[in-house]
């Protein structure tokens, strides 16, 4: 009896002293998180747009205007009203503004009875002015030919503008457009305002006169 129970007691000491397994860890279930993907979806970002404002042009007012009509010379001319008017149909034409710091003056140079640029402009050489003359040049005043001549400072014209008149009743004239103490834009404004007149038997009434 006492060696069946040793025998159980040796088994049993030899169980407690045999390695034990190592104890396998079960791993707690993660909880599954739904990963949310979130799409940005960028604003757009409105660029800076200029302020335009938009300012309505305001055309200064005109003067209002008196028109010179020569038909001995064949043309017309419109300045503001006020102005001085001169001068002999048939012959010359003078305007000066109010304030008389400059004048236009519109000239017969009675030549030929033909006359062409060309000999316009021999006429203004063989004159005082023509050792003045700088620079010559085409020009149109009217839709008629012309020539613009620049003279140097100092001389009685800076610019004069030959062009020949087409005929309305008496020939072709060669005039000679000048100006005194005016400045080229402004001589080039007054050059603007001429008409020549075709055909003068209508016109002859208003000779010389702002009608």
């Amino acid at each position: 009896m006492s060696r069946v129970l040793l025998v159980v007691l040796t088994i049993l000491l030899l169980s407690a002293c045999a390695p034990q397994p190592p104890a396998t860890a079960t791993p707690s279930p993660t909880p599954e998180v739904e990963e949310e993907i979130v799409t940005s979806t960028p604003t757009p970002t409105s660029m800076p747009q200029p302020s335009v404002t938009v300012t309505p042009t305001l055309s200064p007012e005109e003067p209002s205007l008196e028109k010179y009509e020569d038909n001995w010379l064949c043309f017309t001319v419109e300045v503001p009203a006020g102005w001085t008017v001169d001068g002999v149909p048939g012959g010359f034409a003078s305007f000066t503004p109010g304030t008389g710091q400059l004048s236009f003056n519109i000239a017969n140079v009675a030549f030929a009875k033909n006359p062409t640029l060309e000999q316009a402009l021999d006429e203004l050489k063989r004159g005082t002015l023509g050792p003045y003359i700088q620079e010559v040049k085409d020009f149109v005043v009217d839709s008629q030919p012309a020539l613009w001549v620049t003279f140097a400072p100092g001389t009685q014209f800076q610019f004069v503008v030959l062009v020949i008149a087409p005929d309305c009743g008496d020939g072709p004239h060669a005039l000679f457009i000048s100006a005194t103490g005016a400045e080229q834009g402004s001589f080039e404004t007054f050059l603007n305002h001429i008409r020549f007149i075709q055909g003068g038997a209508t016109y002859r009434r208003h000779v010389g006169n702002l009608v």
